[in-house]
């Protein structure tokens, strides 16, 4: 389930670009910029976190997707079920087994790209409207 939950959260990162073809938002595609870089500072942020432990212990402190996961929701919530398909399982275990640094990179690449993509969507529909019949 875990596994799910993070494609749901990348693919909804992504899909928030599309308030910029709302004509009312402008603003969304600034708001849309500081999401996306809050994330990459995070990553960032988790990136030193790691070194400072290194630094300090000797030990690099990974805080896995899970490990955060069950901070949040707790222990027991739907996020740790099995789906009961093998193969979604395994990989679902791996994505987990990862370190926080890449899921707030890929959500941070998720907003981002989803800006870039929906941005020109808007653009060639500005252009479609303004030409002259």
């Amino acid at each position: 389930m875990g596994l799910l939950f993070l494609l749901l959260l990348i693919a909804l990162a992504w899909s928030i670009g599309t308030l910029q073809l709302w004509w009312r938002a402008r603003w969304v595609g600034e708001a849309l910029l500081w999401i996306g870089g809050a994330l990459a500072v995070g990553a960032a942020t988790r990136i030193a976190w790691g070194f400072a432990g290194v630094f300090r212990s000797g030990d690099w402190h990974s805080l896995s997707t899970d490990q955060a996961a069950h901070r949040l929701f707790g222990p027991g919530s739907a996020w740790f079920q099995r789906s009961g398909w093998p193969p979604l399982d395994g990989v679902a275990n791996v994505v987990l087994a990862l370190d926080l640094f890449w899921t707030l990179l890929a959500l941070s690449g998720a907003v981002l790209h989803g800006y870039v993509f929906w941005a020109g969507v808007a653009r060639r529909r500005c252009a479609t409207r303004a030409r002259p019949r």
